[in-house]
């Protein structure tokens, strides 16, 4: 199930690309309202039994989710050090599909809320998760008043799982080796630092919680290698990932974490390319709420200045310290650190911005009675200490000073500049050129790489003028690589022996694009005719198993090549899955299955799954131009939803697929996906359109829309009126573009591409 927008910004040619997470129930400029009835009026102290027993749910009667009713969903209290059951306010674990195994919001089984314990401004996670996602995968997090029994019992934050959705929104599987790093008992020492303990799984069962079916033995060899033969630890972690983990827990302070004393709070997930992921998790106590490193509980002072090489001899940390005993790792961890420190605090744009927040729930803290802290406090809590919280600014305004000043920090790093590629008309198989002007360097070299989900190849670069680079010594570097898919994608780092640079500076997770010239199929010559989003009993694929699939046509008379076109659920994350160089014959069909597997070499299997429950599906050329799309609603089992007429007519739902075979329209239609005149849940006119534009949706309720340009951009967005909404769209650049309707839910109910012109 997609259940986020992965915001894919790419400028080709030498586009910047990164991702961003975006969707509404998470949307960070919202708070969500939650209302939980229980018909047991001791609720509170069967949660709290609940908690010291067995972890489990109890069962609340109802709740409401922005006036969406759910009944029998499980509830229980969750965390450590936030959870008392003295206190009047704990963190909250509500499971929506805990009895009806397809209720979800938005997309969301599981909510997590978070009670703002060690926090008096109530934004340090919502902040910081924030700040964190412009470097890594991390979850989106929002704010949330909760309501229990009709009374009002708090402000809390509202924190994405991570889970098998997670994994395969940023890592494009799931079913790989997946593990919780937190103990089961905080206090008794056996916390999940990463120590090799041995061989016996036992002997790791007490510091992290498994949540796939199996995988001990992976996680035994992370330990094992990161103890015993760091040299290739990147061949089972991405190491640039933990990197940032590790470069943002420092210049944040944020020790309740695996740099302070628990080693804990974060997830590690296996991907396809057999590399450890990390993922940070619980965030309420980043900036300074807990104050202990593990080899000493620090003052405000202390974290003020704490090191920016906290534990790199510390052999309780072996991440830190065998990553950091590497030269390059340490450059590369140090240069994270300047560029966190320089793009969000050194600035004051954190400070802003967590003012910005503070004044979007301030009146629904000064309402929560539950909370730790006064309203007067909450108010004080960006600048003033409160007791050995430190305030937010209070802590990192003196904190970047005393980075700044570090010999880390004042350390002269490579200048990188001109990064440029070549030639532009390249065509797939051929080489492209990268080059650029580096000074103060001892070393450069090129990362690159033909998909995202792949891990990025390193290749020295040369200032020799053999390498496209000019003349020898005179500051250029250039080096190769082959252009294996549509959308090549590509770093630079340059180290000296004190220091590192890259560029861009948020690489690996932002990286520049090249686009490979493909003769590919344009729109509506390969086209989406057909898919299954619950196949219980149909067909299947070479393995025997039934997979969702998705059926591509060919309307052309002649054979064409699907390299250089992408499928994807996301519709801002175009590039999701690059299908093959398979042969699509004329007038033919290609089955792509849907299942995150590798498959049979003679079959296409995506790395993503379909949702029963809807949404959105794409067909992408490697320019991000969208081909094809359709946005779709709940399927039964073993249902399709194909075109009428097939290759060219709108969706209807066929209850007997036509699996890899031309589809034929029954005699009578009936309604496909909306009224007649609605074949995509709203109607667009004019089209094209020029000035105005005008939408009309099915149903008289309320909505809103986004506006998309075929590249991924948002253009346009607003509300959707109950009859008529009319959009002057006299500012837009001609060319074809994308709207999303979407219902008083967020769930989207349609879309439709409209051109607009001079």
């Amino acid at each position: 199930m997609q259940r986020r927008a992965l915001l894919f910004f790419c400028f080709l040619q030498l586009g910047i690309c990164t991702v961003v997470s975006a969707q509404s129930f998470y949307a960070v400029d919202t708070i969500q309202v939650i209302e939980l009835t229980f018909t047991q009026p001791n609720w509170d102290y069967q949660l709290d039994t609940a908690k010291a027993g067995s972890d489990g749910y109890i069962l609340a009667a109802q709740c409401i989710i922005n006036g969406v009713a759910y009944d029998s969903v499980g509830v229980k209290f969750k965390g450590n050090s936030s959870y008392d059951s003295t206190r009047a306010k704990n963190p909250l674990h509500i499971k929506l599909d805990y009895v009806h195994g397809s209720a979800s919001y938005d997309g969301e089984e599981d909510i997590k809320l978070g009670n703002g314990f060690s926090d008096p401004s109530l934004v340090r996670e919502v902040l910081a998760y924030e700040i964190l996602r412009n470097y890594m995968a991390a979850p989106q997090c929002n704010f949330a008043r909760v309501s229990i029994n009709g009374a009002y019992y708090g402000l809390f934050s509202n924190a994405e799982s991570i889970d098998s959705e997670f994994n395969s929104d940023h890592f494009y599987s799931s079913n790989n080796s997946f593990f919780k790093c937190t103990p089961q008992n905080v206090v008794s020492g056996q916390v999940p630092n990463l120590l090799y303990l041995g061989t016996d799984s036992a002997n790791y069962y007490a510091r992290y919680e498994i949540k796939s079916n199996f995988a001990w033995s992976e996680l035994i060899a992370l330990c094992d290698t990161l103890a015993n033969t760091p040299a290739v630890i990147d061949t089972i972690l991405d190491v640039d990932r933990a990197l940032w983990m590790l470069a943002f827990n420092n210049v944040t302070v944020n020790l309740d974490s695996y740099s302070g004393a628990f080693s804990q709070n974060y997830y590690l997930y296996m991907d396809d390319n057999g590399r450890f992921n990390p993922v940070v998790w619980d965030l309420n106590m980043c900036f300074g709420g807990f104050t202990n490193t593990g080899t000493s509980n620090l003052s405000i002072a202390g974290m003020q200045t704490m090191t920016p090489i906290l534990h790199s001899t510390y052999g309780a940390r072996p991440l830190i310290m065998k990553l950091l005993a590497d030269t390059t790792y340490y450059n590369m961890y140090i240069a994270h650190m300047r560029t966190i420190t320089d793009e969000f605090f050194a600035n004051g744009n954190y400070l802003t911005r967590a003012q910005q927040l503070q004044t979007l729930i301030d009146s629904s803290a000064q309402a929560d009675t539950n909370t730790f802290y006064t309203y007067t406090q909450f108010q004080q809590g960006l600048t003033t200490n409160v007791g050995t919280i430190p305030g937010v600014s209070t802590l990192m305004g003196a904190r970047v000073t005393y980075l700044s000043g570090t010999s880390q920090f004042t350390a002269a790093a490579p200048v990188i500049a001109n990064v440029t590629g070549f030639p532009s008309a390249t065509a797939l198989y051929d080489t492209v050129w990268i080059t650029c002007t580096v000074s103060n360097a001892d070393e450069a070299w090129l990362g690159y790489r033909d998909q995202l989900w792949k891990k990025f190849t390193r290749v020295s670069m040369y200032d020799d003028g053999l390498h496209a680079d000019g003349v020898a010594g005179d500051g250029v570097y250039g080096a190769w690589m082959i252009g294996t898919s549509g959308l090549m994608q590509y770093y630079i780092y340059a180290q000296n022996a004190n220091a590192g640079m890259f560029s861009p500076e948020r690489a690996e997770y932002e990286f520049y694009s090249f686009l490979i010239a493909l003769n590919g199929a344009g729109a509506g010559e390969v086209v989406i005719n057909e898919f299954v989003s619950s196949n219980f009993s149909g067909a299947t694929d070479l393995a025997g198993a039934h997979e969702d699939w998705i059926e591509l046509h060919n309307n052309t008379a002649f054979p064409l090549t699907l390299e250089g076109l992408y499928l994807t659920d996301d519709f801002t994350n175009h590039f999701k899955f690059a299908l093959p160089d398979v042969i699509i014959p004329a007038n033919g069909y290609v089955i792509v299955w849907a299942d995150e597997d590798a498959g049979n070499a003679s079959e296409v299997h995506a790395n993503f799954k379909l949702s029963a429950a809807g949404e959105i599906l794409l067909l992408c050329n490697a320019n991000g131009t969208v081909l094809d799309s359709i946005a779709y609603a709940i399927m039964a089992a073993d249902e399709s939803f194909g075109r009428c007429a097939n290759g060219t007519g709108p969706f209807i739902t066929y209850a007997a697929p036509s699996f890899n075979a031309y589809n034929t329209c029954p005699a009578s239609i009936g309604e496909p996906a909306g009224s007649p005149g609605y074949p995509w849940g709203i109607m667009v006119y004019p089209n094209p359109a020029a000035g105005r534009l005008n939408i009309v949706k099915e149903k008289d309720d309320a909505g809103s829309f986004e506006m998309f340009s075929s590249t991924g951009q948002l253009c346009v967005s607003g509300m959707l009126l109950a009859e008529r909404t009319t959009l002057d769209i006299s500012s837009l650049a001609p060319g074809v573009y994308i709207i999303i309707a979407r219902n008083e839910f967020g769930e989207i109910i349609g879309t439709e591409r409209v051109a607009v012109s001079e």
